[in-house]
């Protein structure tokens, strides 16, 4: 099948799972702000079937692998501020971004170095009236400009990712970073180059995954 005839047919919108009714509510998200994150993820069901913005078999389960995966960052941010800005790198299809931008109103940048993606980005901001900036670029191409928060969600392996980052992260900065079973050894593979204090979160969708908040961190001379 053409790439063009599989855009003419959107997914169907799966129906909405009973972990994102409850983490709204935990949450205390309100009713418009769901069906905003709702016309999102109908967004996101128009435009996957021509760019694979997720992983295809993830669709059926996307309220939870995706939605709630991303609102759970709001229970690790603790007294993060919000004055010098909010990015999620390399947010790809939107996640965490687009939808802690809708939970929360607090404006986010969205970097996403893929032209395509960006526009999805971009049909997506049309869509929800979301607070969020699209940046279509790398992220080493930013203005050094610290950040209050830094979101990242299967972007880079850590040593690299702050690497990449540095310029955009200071002592102040809080990083909140979707990791997998290697994240103990990215911690120590980082931590040659970077020192920095660590807390892990069991992920509440998937066992093998956590949610890595990082503060305080400097290059080591």
């Amino acid at each position: 099948m053409s790439q063009t005839a599989r855009s003419s047919h959107p997914l169907q919108l799966p129906k909405r799972s009973t972990l994102f009714d409850e983490t709204c509510d935990r949450l205390g998200l309100s009713a418009a702000a769901r069906e905003q994150v709702a016309a999102y993820v109908a967004t996101l069901g128009k435009w996957q079937p021509r760019l694979n913005l997720i992983g295809p078999k993830t669709w059926a389960d996307v309220w939870d692998r995706h939605v709630v995966d991303s609102l759970q960052c709001l229970d690790h941010l603790g007294t993060a501020d919000e004055g010098r800005g909010w990015a999620d790198i390399g947010t790809g299809a939107g996640f965490p971004g687009v939808v802690l931008a809708l939970a929360t109103g607090i404006p986010v940048r969205l970097v996403e170095s893929d032209q395509r993606k960006a526009a999805f980005l971009l049909a997506v901001k049309t869509a929800t009236g979301a607070p969020v900036t699209v940046v279509n670029s790398r992220i080493e191409s930013l203005p050094p400009a610290p950040l209050d928060v830094l979101f990242a969600r299967a972007f880079a392996p850590l040593p690299r990712l702050l690497d990449w980052c540095e310029p955009v992260i200071d002592a102040e900065t809080t990083l909140i970073l979707h990791k997998g079973r290697r994240a103990q050894d990215e911690l120590d593979e980082a931590a040659q180059a970077f020192s920095f204090e660590a807390e892990s979160f069991p992920s509440i969708i998937d066992s093998d995954s956590v949610i890595l908040r990082l503060r305080n961190l400097r290059r080591r001379p």
